[in-house]
């Protein structure tokens, strides 16, 4: 007896179908067999996120035990406002306990 969900899962995607709503992981398997169409999306949702989530380094490192104290940082901060993260760049720390407490 056959799975038709198997059958239809190892069917190669094509497009276009018209109206049709791709996920990410579709679009990277049309991508990857050299669809322009698969790969102009995925360079637009990389851009897109990349620009949403980009570092803008336009607050100071406010943990006074740490080396870069005072340099330029991005502060992630939870729903509620706490301070969750001090992300330096290429690396980050959890703030200080006494910093967490006051956000």
């Amino acid at each position: 007896m056959s799975n038709p969900n198997a059958e239809s899962a190892q069917t190669p995607i094509r497009h276009p179908e018209s109206g049709r709503r791709y996920s990410l992981e579709e679009l990277e398997a049309l991508a990857g067999e050299g669809d322009p169409w698969a790969l102009g999306k995925l360079d637009e949702w990389e851009l897109h996120f990349a620009n949403e989530y980009s570092i803008s380094h336009k607050d100071r490192c406010p943990d006074p035990g740490c080396d870069q104290y005072g340099e330029p940082v991005t502060l992630c901060y939870s729903e509620n406002g706490e301070l969750l993260d001090v992300d330096h760049g290429g690396w980050g720390h959890p703030p200080a306990i006494e910093q967490a407490k006051a956000s």
